[in-house]
């Protein structure tokens, strides 16, 4: 099952995004996410629905799916910003990383 969550691409992305702690990057042990890492507090995050039944940008590359996943998801916010700025949340690795 580890093969399918596309770890390598992941952190390639995270890589060229310059997120800094993209070494951290691993499969998470949380049943229901896809990937953990390690927040700039030290914190272990955990992001990414898994199992999906879609998937994300990522898997499919839906340009529709993914614009649709984006205009949700920048709604929602942590302390009056949005969560997907903020990389203590798992908002923010899921935006940049798998959408």
């Amino acid at each position: 099952m580890v093969n399918n969550r596309k770890l390598d691409l992941v952190k390639k992305i995270a890589r060229n995004k310059g997120i800094k702690n993209w070494d951290t990057l691993e499969v998470s042990n949380n049943k229901n996410k896809r990937f953990s890492i390690i927040s700039p507090n030290g914190y272990k995050i955990h992001f990414g629905l898994y199992p999906y039944k879609v998937g994300t940008y990522i898997d499919h590359n839906n340009d529709t799916l993914r614009k649709n996943w984006r205009a949700r998801h920048s709604k929602i916010l942590k302390n009056g910003r949005p969560a997907f700025l903020n990389p203590e949340s798992p908002a923010f690795y899921s935006w940049f990383l798998l959408w």
